[in-house]
């Protein structure tokens, strides 16, 4: 596979991730509401849909922007969503598809790029485990372990994506 082609079907990987997003995040809150009890604290999360979209947008014409853009905004939507549930709701467990998109949406050459997102998002892994504070949301106990389930099982789908869809390019 040229370099050429391989940076289209990067690309494409990132404005597919970035679309699957967009399409989940409006029942991320619904999700939340019916494990945890209260959706309507979990509404903050949508805001990052907006960013999402225009990375999908952007990536067909602006590559490595948009590959870039992606595990950055992830960063940012998981830092929001720990600081309204919480370390114990596993929110920032969100990192590790970041993380994986740092790695393989990136080629060898691009190796500068990929670990200087890797630095910054431990950082943020950093920040949001230990720099956040108390969650902003009324979760108890038993809802944070709901909210951990919950998150657990859509890091892993979304890391399944991921590995799927960049298995081939090589």
């Amino acid at each position: 596979m040229t370099a050429e082609a391989e940076d289209d079907a990067r690309a494409a990987t990132t404005a597919a991730t970035a679309w699957l997003i967009v399409a989940n995040k409006p029942f991320y809150p619904l999700w939340v509401g019916w494990v945890a009890g209260d959706g309507l604290a979990a509404w903050p999360t949508v805001a990052t849909l907006p960013a999402y979209a225009a990375i999908a947008l952007l990536a067909r014409r602006h590559s490595l922007a948009a590959r870039l853009a992606l595990p950055i905004v992830g960063a940012i939507d998981t830092l929001l969503a720990t600081r309204l549930f919480g370390a114990a709701s596993g929110a920032e467990l969100f990192l590790v598809p970041c993380l994986m998109l740092a790695v393989l949406a990136f080629r060898a050459d691009e190796a500068r790029w990929s670990r200087g997102l890797l630095v910054g998002l431990a950082v943020v892994f950093a920040v949001a485990r230990f720099g956040l504070g108390a969650a902003l949301g009324p979760w108890s106990g038993e809802a944070a372990g709901a909210l951990l389930g919950l998150n657990a099982v859509s890091v892993a789908g979304l890391s399944f994506f991921l590995g799927w869809r960049f298995a081939g390019i090589r």
